[in-house]
């Protein structure tokens, strides 16, 4: 199933958020999907195996050494582009 997801993640008690961001960012390129990032939310898309894994290693791996919030939308019928 092709599906959409958005999300947002707060790493806590940090003075900077941009470096967790980041990292959640390069973990899911680095399950080949695409991602928007907003000012609030990003959002990706794609099989839905591969955006449930991602996102389970971005909590994974990002929340290995900082306590974080990871608040995800899961859709699969919002607009995304289609599959060619």
């Amino acid at each position: 199933m092709f599906i959409e997801a958005q999300f947002s993640i707060y790493p806590l008690r940090e003075q900077h958020l941009s470096p967790a961001i980041e990292r959640a960012v390069e973990i899911i390129k680095s399950f080949e999907l695409p991602v928007e990032t907003g000012s609030m939310s990003s959002i990706t898309y794609g099989e839905s195996e591969k955006v449930f894994k991602a996102m389970q290693a971005v909590m994974d791996k990002v929340g290995e050494n900082k306590h974080l919030v990871l608040i995800v939308t899961f859709s699969n019928a919002c607009p995304v582009p289609v599959k060619k």
